[in-house]
């Protein structure tokens, strides 16, 4: 059943409302410490909650520099999807109008391209906008697994200690017969020194 706009809104405010008040992690001065680690855990699956909002993964991860990644990411395939609708619309009636009757349509797109180019342009536009709907549904579900993943480093251990060391080494070639039995060339290679 289909519900128009005016019964629509408010039930779908009312819902994200309720979503919201259940994500706050609650807390009160009176609780005990056990209570208190509780809500201070770092947890995936509330991450993974909060990313049913465009951005809320990322609030929630304190990743707020990912922000404006997201959104640009929605507004920009946003961009692409009314223009692309608003090009197949517009060709669409082009198309019908020419398709229908012929030489006597005033519309002037129906005058300038022949039905069958206005059917192929009216196709391209079509794709573009699915194609749009579908960048948009990834982008979503890209930003939900961003904001899972991120949660599940949230306590990685990156410590000073840790160190990645490359560098040129020169290496005796041992048991390779050499034109001279007590001459034996180093072999050049890299070193690579890993520390924990």
């Amino acid at each position: 059943m289909f519900i128009h706009g005016k019964r629509f809104m408010p039930a779908v405010l009312a819902a994200l409302l309720l979503l919201c008040g259940w994500l706050i992690p609650y807390s009160s001065a009176a609780q005990n410490k056990a209570v208190d680690t509780l809500y201070m855990d770092h947890s995936p699956k509330k991450a993974n909650l909060w990313a049913i909002i465009p951005g809320g993964g990322q609030i929630y991860n304190k990743k707020y520099w990912k922000l404006p990644i997201v959104y640009a990411g929605f507004g920009v395939i946003g961009y692409f999807a009314v223009a692309n609708r608003s090009e197949y619309l517009k060709y669409h009636d082009a198309y019908i109008c020419s398709a229908t009757l012929g030489d006597q349509c005033e519309d002037p797109l129906a005058q300038k391209y022949s039905t069958d180019d206005l059917k192929t342009i009216r196709d391209y536009y079509r794709r573009n906008t699915e194609l749009s709907f579908i960048a948009g549904a990834a982008w979503y579900i890209l930003q939900m697994l961003d904001a899972v993943v991120d949660a599940h480093l949230y306590y990685w251990n990156v410590s000073e200690n840790l160190s990645l060391k490359v560098e040129p080494a020169l290496s005796p070639v041992y048991g390779m017969p050499s034109k001279l039995p007590e001459v034996q060339a180093p072999v050049n290679g890299i070193k690579i020194t890993v520390k924990f």
